[in-house]
């Protein structure tokens, strides 16, 4: 009878063991995938992106000094972007940035210096940085909850936060807004 408790308890000590191996071998399968999932299918150095309209009109251009792929979350990083806002052919905006992230190629989050300026002569002659920029492609609306400084020749405006209608050339700004204006200055 004490051979039966021996053989016993030496069968369950192997089936613990294996099903302790075999649930290991899972987790590390798992852990291989999502380490797979995290790696990015593509890099790009120098890259020039172009995305027209139904119509064939240029209506945007994406350049960046390199772009990492990730296709898990459809995540672009861009490194240096520097993009080209078109209406109807006609540059309208030009962005640049330290860092961008081009999420699922509808909007793109841009970090670090972030500079606004108009392409177009009935823009303006003014520029707007801001640390981060959020920018909808499809809409053709950019949102900021970060400080906005636009300078021009003769004018300064501080705000905090800002939506701009890109398409319309309409700014709303959101908070603390000041500004400074010298009719005198060329």
């Amino acid at each position: 009878m004490r051979k039966r408790y021996i053989v016993t308890i030496l069968t369950a000590l192997a089936v613990v063991a294996y099903l302790a191996l075999d649930d290991h071998q899972t987790t590390i399968e798992i852990v291989a995938q999502d380490l797979i999932d995290q790696e990015p299918d593509y890099i790009i150095e120098k890259l020039s992106a172009e995305s027209f309209s139904k119509n064939g009109d240029l209506t945007q251009q994406i350049n960046a000094f390199k772009a990492t792929h990730y296709p898990k979350d459809d995540i672009t990083v861009l490194e240096k972007p520097s993009i080209m806002l078109y209406e109807a052919g006609i540059p309208k905006w030009g962005v640049r940035s330290n860092t961008g992230h081009l999420l699922q190629q509808k909007t793109i989050k841009l970090e670090g210096s972030v500079i606004v300026v108009p392409l177009s002569p009935q823009g303006g002659d003014f520029s707007l940085t801001t640390d981060s920029l959020n920018i909808d492609l499809v809409s053709q609306i950019a949102d900021t909850n970060d400080k906005v400084v636009i300078e021009s020749d003769r004018s300064e405006l501080l705000a905090t936060g800002m939506t701009i209608l890109l398409d319309q050339q309409f700014v709303k700004f959101k908070s603390q807004v000041r500004g400074r204006h010298d009719p005198k200055a060329q």
